[in-house]
This record gives C-alpha cells, sequence and structure tokens, in this order.
C-alpha cells in the first residue's frame, strides 16, 4: 500500500515522513520509501544520518533510515512506482500548489492520503480556499475516476505543529470536521526533537507521537 503525505504548502511532511516511516519499520511493518519532493530532502536526510552513525560507529556502519528510500518526484509515480501487498511505500510529496501534477499523480495510487496542516489561520486557508490552484479537497476527489477503483482514496488530516494545550488545536479540527474533513485524533506537537531531527539518525520512533499515530492508523483500518 501507499500512504502518500500531501498538503498545499510546507507543513512538516518530510520529518512526518521520516518519523512515520521509522515508526512503522519498529512496529514490524516492511517499509519502502519514496521522495517525491524535487527537493530531495528525505534522501538528503538519509544520507546525513548515515553519516553521522558512520563518525559515532566507524566506517562504513552508517544505516540512516533502514530501509530503502527512492528518488520519485515525477508526474508519472504512478507509472512507475509501484510496492508488493506486504510493504508499506511511505511517499513524501512536495507542495501540491507548486507541483500539483505530482500530486494528482500521486493521488491516482494512494490507499491513504495524509494531509498535513498546522492549526493556524494560513495553513487552513491554504487547505480549504486557495488563493490560486485546486482546493486540495478537489484534488482527491477528482482523482477517482482515474483510479482503478474508481473511488477517491481515504483522506485523513493530520494536525502537525501544535501546541500543547492551545485552543487551535480544538477550534480548526471542528472547522475541518464541518467541511467534511476526517481528521485524526493523534496529533504532532511543535518540539525541537522533530524540528532538528533532519540532520541525524531517528530512533524510538514508536515511543513518541508518532507511535500513537501507527496505532490509530492500524484502528481505523487504514493500514493494511
Amino acid at each position: 500500500m501507499f500512504i502518500v503525505n500531501i498538503s498545499p504548502r510546507t507543513a512538516g511532511k518530510t520529518t512526518n515522513s521520516g518519523w512515520l516511516s521509522k515508526a512503522l519499520y519498529e512496529r514490524g511493518h516492511r517499509v519502502k520509501g519514496f521522495d517525491a519532493d524535487h527537493s530531495q530532502q528525505w534522501i538528503q536526510w538519509h544520507e546525513d544520518a548515515k553519516a553521522v552513525e558512520e563518525k559515532a560507529e566507524g566506517e562504513g556502519k552508517g544505516v540512516g533510515f533502514p530501509f530503502e528510500i527512492v528518488s520519485a518526484a515525477t508526474p508519472r509515480f504512478h507509472h512507475q512506482h509501484s510496492v508488493p501487498d506486504n510493504v508499506i511505500g511511505v511517499v513524501d510529496c512536495g507542495h501540491s500548489e507548486n507541483h500539483p501534477e505530482i500530486t494528482d499523480s500521486l493521488l491516482r495510487v494512494a490507499d491513504l492520503a495524509l494531509v498535513h496542516m498546522s492549526p493556524t489561520s494560513s495553513d487552513f486557508q491554504r487547505l480549504t480556499e486557495p488563493m490560486e490552484g485546486t482546493p486540495l479537497k478537489d484534488m482527491i476527489t477528482r482523482s477517482a475516476p482515474l483510479r482503478e477503483t474508481t473511488v477517491a482514496p481515504p483522506a485523513w488530516v493530520l494536525l502537525n505543529r501544535v501546541v500543547h494545550n492551545a485552543g487551535s488545536t480544538r477550534a480548526y479540527r471542528n472547522k475541518l470536521k464541518d467541511l467534511g474533513w476526517n481528521v485524526l485524533t493523534t496529533t504532532i506537537p511543535r518540539n525541537e526533537e522533530f524540528a532538528n531531527s533532519t540532520l541525524g539518525p531517528v530512533y524510538d520512533a514508536d515511543d513518541t507521537n508518532f507511535g500513537a499515530l501507527v496505532t490509530e492508523l492500524e484502528r481505523k483500518g487504514l493500514i493494511k
């Protein structure tokens, strides 16, 4: 299956993709990463993590992420990439407002679309009523006739960079639900551990909010 991480603009997708994929791996799932962002930040993170481990453990000891991550920033993703039934492909997508053609391609094969959003007015506006381009909900809907199932993929919003006990989390959760969005109970907090993690290896991801996210996805039947 493919878990596609999307958002109109920057919303911590690469960080979340890395931590989620590692939490899935630690939980016992087979994982493969796909860097579908032209910045190739996830692949760079993988290389940086290997370098950190090699420096600490000796020549040739670096692993980075313990699974393959491939470059996949192409509007032909749906033609060029697939995964076996027993593998979860975690896809880090570039901004949909800048590269809608890549997002469209990913949505043709997504088994789950995770929509990343910070509970802020700017992120909410870019998601629901952008000044230019197609709203992300419409992009998801229009993928249906192009998919093998002719049904749009399940889409769930993951609230990210959340401030502890802030009223904005509940407020934007309710706003999104009023517009028909599914919103996950699990949230990802704004903290230094996640914000500064993309220069080194990820350890014990299953013990963080990303482990809770995996549990919620499993309980909802969103992970095959």
